[in-house]
């Protein structure tokens, strides 16, 4: 008796990433090649804008593409096989979107524990009430069953702001809006994570109000490691993160 496979939905931002892949592998864009433009991609494989930008994050997960400002998006490298360094269906948007989310956790880790070691230090009075009621939105939308992404964000950048960084509240601004999607789906599906992001962003608040900047920055940092292991441990054990290859001598860098 035949046996068949149930077919598997895929996203458009997969079926571009998965074609441009195909192009990269068997040469038709090489090395130093200039990807084409976004409204370019979109026209030709008529797609949505947001489904060509997550398939050329896709690409820079990789390693296989950089932007470079006033050229586009540059091809770095050539997979001479679909076997060069990662198996092909590990090339998937929900893995390289697992991959960035780690990444942005562990700069997130450093960043953000220290914007809650100095908002314990140098909070005011209006910035304190700031936090609390973010970290209030938060559970409202919780309590109502809405997702939250937002609410968290503004939560964790009220924090920043309570640093009177500006640097680093202008940092962290840009990197807690990054791979949004996944990071939402993330919210919804997993598990306990609302009741656990609630009673972790009491104890942040609580250690940011009493101005014990140890406390707020241990807290910070145990609650994006919590995060850290439920990613890792969603859906599919995560497959080995690809190793760039090396650049050939007398490349630029």
């Amino acid at each position: 008796m035949v046996r068949l496979k149930p077919t598997q939905r895929v996203s458009l931002s997969q079926m571009v990433l998965d074609q441009l892949l195909s192009r990269i592998r068997d040469g038709s864009i090489r090395p130093g090649d200039r990807l084409p433009g976004e409204y370019v991609l979109m026209r030709q494989l008529n797609v949505g804008r947001s489904s060509v930008r997550e398939a050329l994050r896709g690409l820079i997960t990789l390693g296989l593409v950089e932007t470079k400002p006033g050229r586009g998006a540059i091809v770095l490298a050539r997979l001479s096989s679909p076997l060069s360094y990662l198996h092909p269906r590990d090339e998937s948007i929900a893995h390289l979107q697992k991959w960035a989310v780690l990444d942005l956790l562990e700069v997130r880790e450093s960043l953000e524990g220290q914007a809650a070691g100095l908002a314990a230090e140098r909070a005011r009075p209006a910035d304190v009430i700031a936090i609390e009621r973010s970290a209030l939105e938060v559970e409202k939308r919780i309590a109502k069953g809405y997702t939250y992404f937002r609410a968290n964000v503004d939560f964790h950048l009220a924090i920043a702001r309570a640093s009177h960084n500006s640097v680093l509240a202008e940092s962290l601004r840009h990197l807690l809006r990054e791979v949004r999607a996944y990071r939402e789906r993330l919210m919804r599906e997993i598990v306990g994570i609302a009741e656990r992001d609630m009673a972790e962003h009491r104890a942040i608040l609580e250690a940011i109000r009493r101005h014990n900047p140890a406390g707020a920055r241990r807290a910070m940092v145990k609650h994006l490691q919590n995060f850290a292991k439920l990613v890792r441990g969603f859906e599919t054990p995560m497959p080995r993160r690809p190793v760039a290859p090396a650049r050939a001598r007398g490349d630029r860098t």
